[in-house]
């Protein structure tokens, strides 16, 4: 290969033409080895820099310079990435770094003997406090001789992706070049440092999922260029090349983890998709689990096993989210998402195409997945950003819809609490009127009698059933208070056995009590109508030649009463909802009934300070069991029932 030719007019040309390489795929050979390759030719030209991706192979590198007559002495070999581990760079002792070794003299050229190099190292492992100059990436002043051919080799030997590339700078020119370039670094990172911060905060506030998750994900792309670009090495001199290894791949691995939980939430994947939210979830944590890797000669293989991942991810990604801009196409929030995965998507091809040496690698020009991510945080960001929007339109108009619900909810309740209050009076003179006509004597006949009776049984019902429901809506505004007295337990139970003396459930109603003098503090009428609205659901949903078992005790931390049936019994879906206001399990079928008996024997429970349960099995009967407190210290005091 020709070598480098430096004139007075160069200020910075690449290496790529202009340089040879050996692989050691066995790690075996050193610089006395090299020098006898390249001697008998075993060194291949090479006409651009290819990356070798995640590979332990050592590359051996030849490059080769001229510096014209008339050109300047002093120039700057500058190699990269950053993130590579070991660059060993021999150099000729009569070409030294300014400063450091012996001025050029006439014995430049191609020494064929190691000892007439010496070696300067180079590479993340490498402290940033104790590299030859401190720059972004790899650089080392030269001082050339004039007319000569000047060969350097370099040993490269690194976990992360191998992809060199080599420049030489005049110093002048190289001062401009850093300049931009740490400018593009600095607009970079504080662009994602800004949208970190202020997403990381807006998504506490408005706790959504996307928003959080997208935030850790730019997070990580801060974190990973911030070490792998070699900033991170300027604001921290001496950071172990271990440590800069683990925070480059562990970015990597968190960041991929954080995407693929972005996009449950963005695709919805638990509504629609639940099996391949399961697939994201397990990758997500397959490569928290692959994290102690980033320190180890493994990451060469679990690193290209995360980047396949990322991309078949990327590609999904892309059909979901064209898939959701086709059918939500009055959104324009898709085509953001859309239009981000592109713009990742290909940045991630072109990088990987770099990396594993399908396109050349010059950093000259900037990492394409570098421009890509920016582009593609930017306008995933103002698609989240109107996806916020949207939610938070809908959560407002959901708000508006429940608050009017509710008004609509409680102007019936009144209407009909009212409509109720008022049904009393006539129903209160029907059932005087038919009293006064029975009375009086007027009607004889057996039959018209019966109807009056009728009248009058109906008249009752109605009116019970007018209270039932005033005193449950009562309950549940908290205006009815309760009057607690103390009550023997066996009374208690005496009163609710009275109510169906001389009917024909009274024969099937078995009352055990253990312990009759054991008093409690309670509302007894009150309490009375929650025991008595058990007993009569248990009467009227089992069949009449069956009993119905009422006991109660001291089980030593309070008052038990059970009522057990051997009725239709009720699936557990229904069980959970017994208590709900005007809810009737499917068994109920066929028989009358409000759906208030108990709603209302739960309120009037609960306001005692105990708990009603159930335990039912179908086609076997249900138990219901209430459970009351010692003493009455935990009664409620009135007007505070609504709090129960």
């Amino acid at each position: 290969m020709e070598p480098l030719l430096l004139g007075p007019a160069t200020t910075g040309a690449t290496l790529a033409g202009h340089f040879a390489r050996l692989v050691d795929p066995d790690r075996k050979l050193d610089f006395a080895d090299v020098l006898k390759a390249d001697g008998d030719g075993g060194m291949e030209p090479r006409e651009d820099f290819r990356g070798a991706g995640q590979t332990r192979d050592i590359h051996w590198y030849r490059f080769d310079l001229m510096r014209e007559p008339g050109a300047p002495a002093d120039w700057l070999l500058e190699m990269g990435e950053a993130y590579i581990d070991h660059l060993d760079l021999f150099i000729p002792k009569g070409i030294g770094p300014k400063g450091i070794g012996p001025k050029a003299t006439a014995a430049a050229g191609r020494p064929q003997d190691s000892a007439a190099y010496r070696l300067v190292r180079l590479g993340d492992f490498v402290p940033f406090s104790q590299r030859p100059m401190k720059t972004r990436l790899h650089a080392l002043p030269l001082t050339l001789p004039e007319g000569q051919s000047v060969s350097l080799y370099l040993r490269v030997d690194s976990v992360s992706a191998i992809r060199l590339s080599a420049r030489v700078w005049a110093p002048a020119a190289y001062i401009g070049h850093q300049t931009t370039d740490l400018l593009f670094q600095g607009l970079f990172l504080g662009v994602l440092g800004i949208l970190v911060l202020g997403y990381v905060a807006l998504g506490l506030l408005l706790r959504d999922g996307a928003l959080l998750a997208y935030t850790a994900y730019v997070a990580t792309v801060f974190c990973y260029y911030l070490f792998a670009n070699g900033i991170a090495a300027t604001l921290l001199p001496d950071l172990p090349g271990w440590f800069m290894n683990m925070m480059v791949g562990s970015s990597g691995f968190l960041g991929f983890a954080a995407a693929l939980i972005m996009w449950v939430y963005i695709l919805d994947l638990r509504t629609w998709a639940p099996w391949l939210r399961r697939c994201y979830q397990g990758l997500a944590l397959l490569a928290l689990l692959m994290l102690p890797s980033t320190v180890s000669p493994l990451y060469t293989l679990t690193n290209p096993i995360v980047t396949l991942s990322a991309l078949i991810v990327v590609v999904v990604a892309l059909v979901l989210t064209a898939r959701m801009t086709w059918l939500n196409r009055a959104d324009p929030t898709p085509r953001f998402y859309l239009a981000s995965t592109l713009i990742s998507l290909c940045g991630l091809l072109l990088t990987q195409m770099s990396l594993r040496g399908v396109l050349p690698a010059d950093f000259a020009v900037a990492d394409p997945y570098q421009i890509s991510s920016m582009l593609a945080v930017l306008v995933l960001g103002t698609g989240l950003a109107l996806r916020i929007g949207r939610l938070q339109t809908e959560r407002l108009r959901a708000r508006e819809e429940s608050a009017f619900a509710t008004k609509r909810a409680e102007e019936q309740r009144s209407f009909v609490a009212m409509l109720s209050h008022e049904f009393r009076t006539p129903l209160a003179s029907i059932d005087s009127a038919a009293q006064m006509i029975e009375l009086s004597g007027a009607v004889e006949a057996p039959s018209a009698l019966t109807r009056l009776q009728r009248i009058r049984n109906t008249t009752r019902k109605m009116a019970d059933l007018v209270e039932l429901f005033l005193s449950a809506d009562a309950l549940d505004q908290g205006a009815l208070a309760l009057k607690p007295e103390p009550v023997a337990l066996g009374q208690l139970l005496d009163e609710v056995r009275a109510g169906l003396t001389g009917t024909e459930a009274e024969e099937r109603l078995e009352l055990s009590v253990e312990a009759p003098d054991r008093t409690l503090l309670a509302d007894a009428p009150f309490l009375g109508v929650a025991i008595g609205n058990l007993v009569q659901n248990a009467l009227r949903y089992s069949p009449p030649d069956t009993p119905v078992r009422v006991s109660a005790g001291d089980d030593g931390g309070g008052i038990v009463i059970r009522v057990a049936d051997q009725g239709r019994g009720m699936s557990p879906d229904e069980v959970e909802r017994i208590g709900s206001i005007y809810f009737r399990a499917s068994s109920s079928r066929g028989t009358k009934g409000s759906g208030l008996g108990l709603y209302m024997t739960q309120k009037i429970v609960a306001a005692h300070g105990g708990t009603l349960t159930v335990e039912s099995v179908r086609d076997e009967g249900s138990v219901f069991t209430i459970r009351l407190p010692d003493g009455g210290a935990q009664l409620p005091v009135p007007g505070r029932l609504a709090a129960q």
